[in-house]
């Protein structure tokens, strides 16, 4: 039985414009496992390099991975060597969507000079190659990653590695110690196309000779995951920050296993900073920005260059001022020196990137100045918030997900005096609400509270909640609790905010403190379609042929025809379908001699006759944004008759609806 629908409209275009009747010799000095002797490798072809980039924008197609230089297996034991590499942006720019499939072919040699492929059924076409070794000896490994168009018949942007050298040994041989490293020691939090969410972790071992195996982990997996075979950490994009833990584990072959571990920082590219009142405090933009020069990339115009603007804004009033204006290239900022009127004072950078004619922006996330007083008051704030209603598993203290119209939000603070000789006299506790929100109770220490109120903010499109009259002696704090109930949400949004106090010091100076920010992730417990495309199907003949005529390649996968996401809380069964309101035809009438069909492997519907069920879900399971490669989706089969010149449309109809 279908209980609910939602029905989005998309109008097809059918133009139809009817017509009438080398060789390299770069050498590699290897050592044999058995007896040190000394072999010339000349490897299958020349290496490709590493990948360049610029913070994460990728400037030089190339390996960010290169296979292990050395690597020693015991004779019938299994071990992997693995490479990985990229294309340049450029190069996907202009080879994207010609050659979108990655492929990989290892080539192997025992003397160092006569080189032969690795077989499919030995994994010789990925890009982990497993090797189990059936006698002692040296064998040489170099992979070739290329890319192929859609059927893998012609190739483009062939990469090869670096040459791998395998040694098979008769004894085992366990790692007395390890060192852990990454490339990166700094990963950006979100999804663009400039910055950095993922690098590898390296494990050298010692002795050198190690036999055994390694496996990787990490100790915060919301922060990041790891490829427990490969090392590759892969930040989230969810914008959760803060110090991650990488774990080498070195499985000894016969004594116990030993551990390394290293840390790399997951955030939004500048971090926080303290400082005390009188000194200056510096933001760095982080992470690895690496040389936007690509003059040696083939596929780029070899014309880039960036900017980054700083900027520091007002925490109450969010109003911004550019800083920095005449070093429009600085990596960081150094302020004058501090005062307690600073503290709370937010600073961001947007890096802007001309690559290969065209611009990329990244807007850093906001990193807080915390200026420590030299004496007088120096108050803490505690800040939490919670979803009473509804608990998502990426929800922190401070940033809640998926909040709906309804929930019971509710936000804790202990603000506390932590000087002891400075106290702070008619304080007011500030809370920034996003408009709309309704205020259901104040708890001050822990009683019911009416004394407080809520004013309009202009400035910051808020309303903040005023609790009045607070006073705090040495090492006096007070508990707050506000519980409020979300309305008027009705699209996806978010809404930051901090908390903060204001008050009088002993010599009758004005003091500010501020908490930590916090973020409500609003969404609307619905799928929303975002974007349905349309359909344009070009200039055909006006004598049909009796054949299915494809969409245009940029209609096709990896590009979706219905942009969708689906925020529904409790997931249960959708089913989605598409039909066709009436024939193709031109405004004067004229119906066109074929029909819209909707294929799935092979088999078809007719959209003029009945609705086509186009996806389908289960219960829990997410409802994804709809695409279909060429052979698949809405196709037009053209009849073998006549057509009247002239453009022909008709209007789809999608319907999203509930099902049994």
């Amino acid at each position: 039985m279908m209980r609910k629908s939602k029905k989005r409209w998309l109008i097809i275009l059918i133009f139809i414009s009817l017509l009438s009747a080398s060789s390299f010799n770069q050498r590699y000095k290897q050592v044999k496992a058995d007896d040190a002797e000394t072999t010339v490798v000349t490897p299958y072809k020349k290496p490709s390099g590493d990948a360049s980039s610029f913070l994460g924008l990728r400037t030089r197609s190339g390996y960010i991975l290169q296979p292990a230089e050395q690597t020693y297996i015991e004779l019938g034991q299994t071990k992997s060597i693995y490479a990985d590499a990229r294309r340049s942006l450029a190069a996907q720019l202009v080879w994207g969507i010609p050659y979108p499939n990655r492929s990989y072919q290892w080539y192997k040699s025992t003397d160092g000079k006569n080189w032969s492929k690795v077989s499919s059924k030995e994994s010789g076409t990925k890009n982990t190659l497993p090797l189990t070794p059936s006698e002692v000896g040296t064998t040489y490994y170099q992979l070739n990653t290329y890319w192929t168009d859609w059927i893998g018949f012609t190739r483009n942007k062939q990469l090869y590695s670096n040459v791998a050298t395998v040694n098979t040994v008769p004894e085992p041989v366990d790692a007395e110690d390890v060192k852990v490293t990454t490339d990166d020691d700094y990963l950006y939090n979100s999804v663009n196309d400039i910055v950095n969410t993922e690098t590898y972790a390296h494990a050298t071992p010692i002795p050198a000779n190690f036999t055994g195996t390694v496996t990787w982990s990490v100790d915060d997996t919301n922060l990041a995951t790891i490829d427990s075979e490969t090392g590759l950490i892969t930040a989230n994009t969810n914008r959760l920050g803060g110090d991650l833990t990488v774990t080498a584990t070195m499985h000894n072959p016969i004594g116990d296993d030993i551990q390394g571990s290293t840390k790399i920082t997951i955030g939004g590219g500048l971090e926080d900073q303290t400082v005390h009142a009188g000194n200056t405090a510096t933001f760095d933009l982080r992470g690895n920005v690496g040389d936007l020069d690509d003059d040696d990339e083939d596929d780029s115009d070899g014309n880039s260059e960036y900017t980054v603007k700083w900027y520091k804004e007002d925490p109450i009033t969010h109003s911004r001022t550019q800083i920095q204006k005449d070093n429009p290239q600085a990596l960081s900022y150094t302020t004058p020196e501090t005062t307690l009127d600073d503290d709370g004072t937010i600073f961001l950078a947007i890096v802007q990137v001309k690559y290969n004619g065209k611009t990329y922006s990244y807007t850093t996330a906001d990193a807080y100045l915390h200026v420590l007083p030299e004496g007088g008051p120096d108050l803490s704030l505690t800040n939490t918030l919670s979803n009473e209603t509804y608990k998502d598993n990426n929800n922190t203290d401070t940033v809640l997900f998926g909040v709906n119209n309804g929930d019971s939000i509710k936000y804790t603070d202990t603000v506390k005096n932590e000087s002891t000789s400075g106290t702070l006299k008619d304080a007011k506790y500030t809370l920034p609400l996003r408009k709309g929100t309704q205020v259901t109770s104040v708890k001050v220490d822990g009683k019911d509270t009416t004394d407080y109120e809520t004013v309009a903010n202009d400035d910051t499109n808020s309303d903040d909640l005023v609790i009045s009259g607070l006073n705090f002696k040495i090492n006096e704090s007070h508990s707050i609790e506000v519980n409020t109930t979300v309305s008027g949400i009705d699209s996806k949004t978010s809404y930051t905010s901090v908390p903060y106090i204001t008050g009088k010091n002993d010599d009758n100076n004005t003091y500010q403190k501020f908490g930590n920010d916090e973020t409500l992730n609003y969404t609307t417990n619905s799928v929303v379609v975002s974007k349905v495309r349309d359909i344009d199907y070009g200039t055909i003949n006006s004598v049909g042929t009796g054949k299915t005529l494809a969409r245009q390649d940029e209609l096709n996968l990896p590009n979706n025809m219905m942009e969708l996401e689906d925020m529904r809380r409790n997931k249960e069964p959708l089913t989605v379908t598409v039909s066709q309101d009436a024939p193709l035809q031109t405004k004067t009438g004229d119906v066109f001699a074929g029909n819209l069909r909707f294929y799935k492997d092979g088999d078809y519907t007719d959209l003029l006759e009945k609705p086509a069920v186009v996806a389908t879900t289960k219960k829990d399971e997410e409802l994804l944004s709809l695409g279909w490669d060429k052979d698949n989706g809405i196709l037009l089969y053209l009849q073998s008759k006549l057509n009247v010149a002239g453009t022909y449309k008709t209007t789809l109809s999608w319907t999203i609806s509930d099902s049994v």
